[in-house]
């Protein structure tokens, strides 16, 4: 018996490595450097934010990114996610594969790994998040004892690793159990009294599991806890339950973000589950119309809390699991493979689409950002020949303009259509570190305070990119004044 669930175990595996090759063959055939993964990754890297976990993977395992390998192994880590999903689930044979092929195709992941600051770092997160509820699950059966208390000590701790990679992964285990806790509601031994002990010793788990990690930062990163980054998304006058109802909206019609379309498929889908339990199936039906209803929101929970206007696709990180369980929810209902299996492959074939699409066009930009930085470096060193990168400073003033990279864009594509030449409406330090991830050039920044004075009065009167004199020199320093406004400040201001 175990030879067999061994078996069919590696066969999802494969399966589910296949597939998610096949969704992102083209990002990993071509890399393409994202925002924020420019950056120098230094021994404190997220320790201010709190996410202690990124910092040892990021920083102390693979000392930076390492374009191909970030990606091939974060799309292994993540297929090892949807079988152990699917098995939580008790997916099995078709629906197994279906599910896996669901979630991993579904494009909100590649707003995810095209973050390549923390693509490997999600799909741990995803991983030890299964492994939590996995031990959750061991803990509860059969009586108190020293065994059943290892595994809640154990889930606990893979609990408390999954908030120290990133904060908003807590979710994923929230999201799986409350699945299991709607498959349960069909079972002919269903006691919503069990259950609901149950649900309360998993309140349980979740406190504990804070509580580990509060004091894992206070040890790890004294000096971090994640609050400034917050007030960034908190900073706002918005209504919260407007706010929120507008976003949530947008995002189960599809409409949040590009990629986001097929979530449309789910949400119809639910509909027609809650439907059928009014209409058919009775069992439960109060608990189990509550459920569904919690699944649609929790994805999209996190945006209650901010004001700021800025809601990334990546924060949506349970989206997938959703997606895919409610489609196989449907499917199982019908009980026709043939049809299944055509409808599941199209919504594959979709999600692949809008997958490879980002990233071409990620591509395109980035290929374009690279052009302009050549261009640029050659315009700097055939009017100041005698420039010297090793002593003298290069100072990057404002953006180009928006529209600069627009053919190269799609709609609401995020950070798949950022520019390092206008995010942050031009940032000096993100320029020249992509400069130098890019093998362009290699610049000094200016770090003191007195450099970046002396140059500061001269740049107003100086023509903006591509106009003659947008480059010059001040002493020591070469100023590029890509536009009029300043964007972000240098570190010494």
């Amino acid at each position: 018996m175990s030879k067999t669930i061994s078996s069919e175990y590696f066969k999802l595996l494969f399966f589910s490595i296949v597939i998610s090759f096949i969704a992102y063959g083209f990002a990993l055939t071509n890399f393409s450097l994202t925002i924020d993964s420019e950056q120098v990754f230094l021994p404190d890297t997220s320790l201010a934010l709190g996410r202690w976990g990124t910092n040892i993977l990021r920083y102390h395992i693979f000392e930076g990114i390492i374009p191909y390998f970030t990606l091939l192994l974060s799309l292994i880590l993540l297929s090892l996610s949807a079988v152990e999903i699917a098995q939580l689930f008790r997916l099995n044979n078709l629906m197994g594969y279906i599910f896996c092929g669901l979630f991993l195709t579904f494009p909100q992941m590649a707003y995810q790994l095209v973050f390549t600051m923390q693509a490997d770092v999600v799909a741990l997160g995803f991983l030890t998040s299964a492994l939590s509820i996995k031990f959750f699950i061991k803990s509860l059966e059969g009586s108190l004892n020293l065994k059943s208390a290892s595994y809640f000590t154990f889930s606990s701790l893979f609990f408390m690793f999954v908030i120290a990679l990133y904060q908003a992964l807590a979710f994923i285990p929230i999201i799986i159990y409350i699945i299991i806790l709607f498959q349960n509601t069909s079972s002919e031994n269903y006691n919503f009294k069990t259950e609901f002990k149950k649900g309360l010793l998993f309140i349980g788990l979740m406190i504990t599991s804070v509580i580990l990690y509060f004091i894992s930062v206070k040890i790890i990163c004294p000096n971090g806890d994640g609050s400034g980054f917050l007030a960034n998304y908190t900073q706002g006058d918005k209504n919260l339950f407007v706010n929120f109802y507008e976003i949530w909206i947008a995002n189960i019609k599809g409409s949040s973000y590009y990629g986001n379309k097929t979530f449309l498929i789910s949400s119809i889908i639910c509909v027609l589950l809650i439907i059928n339990l009014f209409f058919g199936e009775r069992k439960n039906r109060p608990i189990r119309s509550f459920l569904l209803l919690l699944m649609m929101v929790i994805p999209f929970i996190i945006s209650f809390f901010i004001t700021s206007g800025y809601n990334p696709p990546r924060i949506y990180v349970t989206e997938g699991i959703v997606f895919a369980f409610i489609i196989v929810s449907f499917l199982s209902m019908i009980k026709k493979a043939k049809i299944s299996l055509i409808f599941s492959s199209l919504i594959m074939l979709t999600n692949i689409y809008f997958i490879t699409m980002l990233f071409w066009s990620n591509h395109k930009l980035y290929n374009h950002d690279i052009n302009i930085a050549r261009n640029i470096d050659n315009s700097i060193r055939a009017k100041y020949p005698n420039f010297d990168p090793t002593s003298e400073y290069v100072y990057f003033f404002g953006s180009l303009p928006y529209g600069e990279h627009e053919k190269f864009r799609l709609p609401n594509s995020e950070i798949f259509g950022g520019s390092f030449f206008i995010w942050d409406g031009g940032s000096n330090d993100r320029i020249i570190s992509f400069m130098k991830f890019s093998d362009v050039a290699s610049y000094r920044k200016i770090d003191n305070k007195e450099t970046y004075t002396k140059i500061k009065d001269s740049i107003n009167s100086m023509p903006t990119w591509p106009k003659s004199g947008y480059i010059k020199r001040i002493d020591d320093v070469i100023i590029v004044k890509l536009g009029d406004k300043k964007g972000a400040k240098l570190w010494v201001e």
